[in-house]
């Protein structure tokens, strides 16, 4: 069960019309869990989206990012990847920092094997409770 840990350097100065980018690589799997730490001293100033194929994953809502001061962002998640390649791009911003700011990111990925036969078991839940008549 692979768990990987990137440090994204955000520059100082760097506008959301240009963000910094780093490619998080990762294996075939799903994605579990996913941790973005804010050290102390960030102030807010420091922001983060984590993209895949040109399109934002975390946070959700598309105009979002995600910011904070001496504050872990941690999140359990679902979410496949099935097909190559296998990374997330952390997409940074600072434009009001006057020093660069190092995000720490770290995300969960498990085998598929592992996961799965835990679906066949929530199916036959579903199925097991619309036979009593729970919708």
């Amino acid at each position: 069960m692979p768990f990987y840990d990137f440090a994204v350097t955000i520059p100082a100065g760097t506008t959301k019309a240009a963000p910094y980018e780093k490619e998080l690589e990762l294996t075939k799997g799903i994605i579990h869990q996913v941790e973005v730490e804010f050290p102390a001293g960030c102030r807010g100033y420091a922001y983060l989206t984590i993209d895949h194929y040109e399109h934002q994953l975390f946070p959700s809502a598309k105009d979002n990012a995600f910011r904070s001061d001496g504050y872990t962002i941690a999140f359990n998640e679902h979410y496949p990847l099935t097909k190559a390649p296998f990374a997330l791009t952390a997409r940074g911003w600072a434009p009001d920092a006057t020093y660069d700011h190092t995000i720490p990111v770290r995300i969960g990925v498990l085998e598929e094997e592992i996961v799965e036969p835990l679906k066949g078991i929530a199916n036959l839940f579903v199925k097991f409770f619309k036979l009593l008549g729970v919708k």
